[in-house]
């Protein structure tokens, strides 16, 4: 086992009806998370997580599986209503109400990430059962009778069946708070495989986090790299790949992982990602920056002398003649595994 990886997938769910669950995995399950979460949620058919904020947390969502419908209603009473398939990301404001729908014909499997280790959820059904009724009758200007009638408490429902599933679902493909990773070209391209990256300027909604949807083919691998300003969660969609991470003090690190598993890499930690496996792996990877930054081996090395490095490694400075002076990075090389 190692202190830097979970297994998310084939952990039972804290929150669970017939019509869906959510599991979670925070800093109390996961000691070594930092600033960020992970909730794995499933709706069944018509399912819907109900209407709900989080107080003190950003979200970031990856539609894994399944055909969804999400309703924002934030500050200055707007309204954002937007349909997600798999390879969307939807991002969510903090303190902002929203709701998730199965319109799809076969279970919603949705990723869920925060920029914060422990989010917190209020939930539109128990907000009700804790408000008073004379003051609820008073702002919608019904009987008194109205809000007890509702049997609210203050448990919420949080996932419910819908009595009938949205229509006209064609209409509500597009908005500022979606995009469509998956239809868009991969900004890098290799043997190895391939990077589609969303970013505040690619997504301006965005705002703490990111992903990268990352697939390796057989041999694949992601250089050897650190993100100077952002955590690393990421989740094995597919396939199975291994992971080497240094951690100041000289500790390695190297653990395998199989579709359904998370991993934690710290800041500025230097770590590797390879494909063990004889078919692609695809990782979900969150950043908490709108706009990570990396900084690889290849263009590492490129950017000193041999002199100095002949220096570090105690060789004859003609030793890395022979080695590329790469000036950017390669971010994915084949050759690993």
């Amino acid at each position: 086992m190692s202190s830097h990886r979970f297994h998310l997938e084939f952990m039972p769910p804290q929150k669970s009806t017939p019509f869906g669950s959510r599991t979670d995995v925070n800093q109390l399950d996961f000691p070594v998370l930092s600033e960020m979460s992970l909730s794995l949620l499933r709706l069944e058919v018509r399912g819907m997580r109900e209407p709900h904020w989080h107080p003190n947390a950003s979200e970031l969502n990856y539609c894994v599986e399944g055909r969804g419908l999400i309703t924002i209603f934030g500050p200055g009473s707007s309204h954002n209503t937007f349909l997600i398939e798999p390879g969307t990301l939807s991002f969510i404001p903090m303190g902002s109400l929203h709701y998730i729908e199965n319109v799809g014909n076969t279970q919603l499997k949705m990723l869920l990430c925060f920029d914060n280790d422990n989010p917190e959820d209020l939930d539109l059904s128990s907000s009700l059962g804790a408000m008073p009724e004379g003051n609820l009758a008073e702002t919608f200007k019904v009987d008194k009778a109205f809000f007890p009638g509702l049997h609210a408490d203050i448990n919420p429902i949080f996932i419910t069946e819908k009595s009938h599933m949205s229509q006209q679902l064609n209409s509500w493909k597009t908005n500022s708070f979606k995009m469509d990773l998956g239809s868009i070209q991969a900004q890098v391209q290799t043997r190895g495989g391939t990077v589609k990256m969303s970013n505040n300027s690619l997504f301006p909604a965005l705002n703490g986090l990111a992903l990268y949807s990352l697939t390796l083919e057989k041999n694949g691998a992601r250089e050897p790299h650190w993100h100077p300003n952002a955590h690393e969660l990421n989740f094995l969609v597919s396939g199975t790949a291994k992971i080497t991470l240094l951690s100041p003090g000289g500790n390695v690190e190297s653990f395998d992982m199989k579709a359904g598993d998370i991993s934690f890499l710290p800041k500025g930690y230097i770590h590797t990602i390879e494909n063990t496996g004889n078919d692609a792996a695809q990782f979900a990877i969150f950043f908490n920056h709108a706009a990570p930054s990396d900084i690889g081996i290849s263009g590492c090395l490129g950017a000193y002398p041999n002199e100095v490095l002949a220096s570090i490694f105690k060789v004859p400075t003609a030793y890395f003649d022979k080695l590329p002076k790469f000036q950017s990075d390669l971010f994915v090389v084949s050759g690993g595994g």
